[in-house]
């Protein structure tokens, strides 16, 4: 631990170094310490300030976003302690402290709850779309099954946008960048009259250059397309105490945005003599791919102030369509050749009721959830594929699967004293699951179709009771340590690509304690804690012929350690750093690998959890100029430094991704009426090659991947008005 202590602070010296050399344009007397502005957050369906809140949270306002560009979920995973993203045909798969579920579109519940708005989205890549003009983000690490219950096993990420305002203001900003890469956004806030207010959001972004290149001559490159996206947002003051927030908002996404590169030799007959490059971005698809996603969202939010209490109520509708077809197998043959279809549609209703009764916080409310989602999957083997010979096809159906989810919960605090606060809280949720399956196998040409799974229906039902408990104490007026102990639920179900075969739900009890604190004039916050989870039957997983499969371990653990810190000496300089310390391992888990099935059953207990690095460093500095004449400036660097991760249970180098660390950089310009900015930034300067996810295929005895992004360097040009 210690040298990885001595890692930070040598990191932070590093990124330093460079801006020490920035003149000091600032006048004289300017560099008085400044407060750290206050945050202030809703993670416990009440304004309060992040300091207050007994939990692991990170909250990430307007400017540190705009600075830092980040417009999507995957941006904040190397901004907030112990958090891991990556993509994969589509799905946004997000772990927290270890803990998430790595799957392609469709086929399981994420374990990182993900809300706009307060309105959840029940499948990842719902979240992951357009997120721009935002107020803050706030992301929660460890079980939130009280306040936010099913499926947040994890944490929850809470994305805020911008309410519109009673000033008539907006930008527009056009950027560009290497992969011949340009965007356009546009804002635009109106003050309708006295009572409404609107604000209309525009973004479109096209990339040109795929950022995994094909080796195959005149082969298509991938990870490029085009994505536009609009949001449309009004707010009512309907009377003096009732407001209503309408949101409206569409996406549209097209182009090769979907591919695989491949780790390990492909092993079918019908490989022979192929190529499948095996170098970090790059590629040998040899059939045209394309992606097509459209996502409709509206939500509409009424809050009403009675006395010294609040009632809420947020309504969320959603339809995400994803269509792919191409070339999965990453190869110069034609090995398998996919279509798939996926239709989700989703209803979703909260109402709460929070306020002070006397000493005590509280918040009580209802939850329900009407969801569905229909999926198609065909595949092609024009060569074959073992034991199925040339011009063999699969395919899996879904129509449909319905979710109905019911809630009540309720979560209080008593103000004991003025420094002792006791914590607690309870949901209980009931959710009703129903599939009907239709799958079938067609052996070669003419061949009649071999039925797998002839429309066969299962119900089932989870019932589930998550309490919280806790205390926090106030050391000083700045300084408050807290413990609690809670319980997660996220739901089981059924394996889409399998026929009657289910899974269970997945159980966590966790413990924490934690230190919260402001020093030296609320120049420096400092933050701690540590954690403690029992898991039962984690959900993981894998893929078994070409169906994905989700298993269970029967037990994890995971023990660890977070440390966040801001310092803000004076009006110019800024200091951000976290530490992350992860020892996470399976404790009960017996195993088939669907890539080495001579091993047989595998005793996996002490291997490490997917996604889990033991040491992960966050470190940022930005220095900001006083006004000059020609405007002000600010320099910024961010690194972050990742030990091993391993990405499958089985461990062995193929299945992980050694140590690495990236480094972005960003100058900007301000005019001196800030009319205008200029943003110069590089992501990924030294052009790091990671892996973000990756996944073993027993239907071609190889691994999946997915890297992360290549260097970047773009500039932004953005107008006021």
């Amino acid at each position: 631990m210690g040298t990885t202590i001595r890692r930070l602070l040598l990191a932070t010296v590093a990124l330093t170094a460079p801006l020490a050399a920035v003149p000091a344009f600032a006048e004289a007397g300017s560099s008085a310490p400044v407060d750290i502005s206050e945050v202030i957050v809703t993670a416990q369906k009440r304004s309060e300030s992040v300091q207050s809140v007994p939990a692991s949270i990170t909250a990430l306002n307007a400017q540190t976003l705009q600075e830092r560009g980040v417009n999507q979920v995957s941006d904040l995973r190397f901004m907030v302690p112990s958090m891991q993203v990556g993509k994969l045909v589509g799905n946004t798969n997000i772990s927290i402290r270890g803990i998430g579920l790595n799957l392609v579109v469709a086929a399981g519940p994420p374990g990182v709850a993900i809300h706009v708005d307060g309105v959840y989205q029940p499948i990842a890549a719902m979240g992951d779309l357009a997120q721009i003009d935002l107020e803050r983000v706030e992301v929660l690490r460890g079980p939130q099954g009280t306040l936010y219950g099913r499926n947040a096993n994890a944490g929850v990420v809470n994305f805020i946008t911008k309410a519109p305002t009673d000033e008539f203001e907006g930008y527009v900003q056009a950027g560009y960048a290497t992969y011949d890469e340009s965007r356009l956004q546009a804002v635009v806030n109106v003050p309708v009259n006295e009572r409404v207010r609107a604000r209309a959001v525009f973004d479109y972004m096209d990339r040109d250059k795929g950022f995994v290149k094909n080796v195959l001559p005149n082969g298509q490159d991938v990870i490029k397309g085009q994505v536009a996206s609009g949001r449309l947002r009004v707010d009512a003051d309907l009377t003096e105490n009732l407001t209503l927030s309408l949101t409206a908002a569409v996406l549209e996404s097209s182009g090769p945005w979907d591919s695989f590169t491949l780790r390990g030799i492909p092993t079918p007959p019908s490989f022979a003599g192929g190529l499948a490059p095996q170098e970090p971005r790059r590629t040998a698809v040899n059939t045209p791919t394309n992606t097509d996603i459209n996502f409709t969202f509206g939500a509409a939010t009424l809050s009403w102030d009675i006395g010294d209490f609040n009632l809420k109520s947020i309504t969320g509708w959603q339809r995400h369509s994803y269509d792919h077809f191409g070339d999965d197998d990453g190869t110069s043959k034609a090995l398998f050749l996919p279509y798939r279809n996926y239709l989700t549609t989703a209803f979703t209703q909260e109402f709460n009721v929070g306020g002070s009764l006397g000493p005590v916080d509280a918040v009580v409310g209802a939850f329900y959830m009407d969801f569905e989602q229909e999926v198609y999957i065909h595949f092609d083997f024009p060569l074959g594929l073992p034991p199925l010979p040339p011009n063999s096809q699969q395919q899996f159906e879904v129509r449909p699967l319905e979710n109905s989810a019911i809630a009540a919960f309720a979560d209080a605090t008593w103000n004991v004293s003025d420094r002792l606060r006791l914590i607690g809280g309870i949901r209980v949720s009931k959710d009703k699951m129903t599939i009907t399956q239709n799958n079938f196998l067609v052996f070669g040409v003419g061949a009649p179709q071999l039925i797998t799974c002839a429309n066969r229906t299962r119900t089932i039902e989870f019932n589930s009771t998550t309490p919280r408990v806790g205390a926090q104490y106030d050391l000083a007026t700045n300084s408050n340590v807290y413990a609690t102990y809670s319980k997660g639920f996220k739901v089981g179900g059924f394996n889409r690509n399998q026929c009657n075969l289910g899974y269970n739900p997945e159980k966590i009890t966790a413990y924490e304690v934690g230190i919260k604190n402001r020093f030296f004039d609320n120049t420096v916050t400092l933050n701690a804690s540590a954690f403690y989870y029992d898991y039962t039957d984690l959900q993981l997983a894998q893929q078994v012929g070409l169906a994905q499969q989700i298993t269970n371990a029967a037990a994890a653990r995971v023990k660890g350690l977070e440390v966040e810190g801001l310092w803000q000496p004076n009006s110019h300089w800024t200091f951000n750093a976290s530490l992350s310390l992860l020892d996470a391992e399976y404790t009960d888990f017996l195993n088939v690998d669907p890539l080495a099935p001579a091993l047989g059953l595998q005793d996996l207990s002490g291997n490490r959890l997917n996604d889990a690095p033991t040491e992960s460093v966050n470190a940022g500095v930005s220095y900001r100029t006083g006004d000059l004449a020609f405007g002000r400036l600010t320099f910024r660097a961010d690194m972050a430094q990742r030990t091993r991760i391993h990405f499958r249970e089985f461990g062995g180098p193929l299945n992980e991704q050694s140590g690495y660390t990236i480094l972005n950089l960003a100058m900007i310009w301000d005019s001196p009426d800030d009319k205008y900015r200029v943003r110069v930034y590089g992501s990924n300067v030294t052009d790091k090659e990671y892996i973000t996810t990756l996944q073993g295929s027993q239907a071609n005895g190889s691994r999946f991947t997915t890297w992360g992004a290549p260097r970047q360097v773009g500039v932004e040009l953005r107008a006021n008005f």
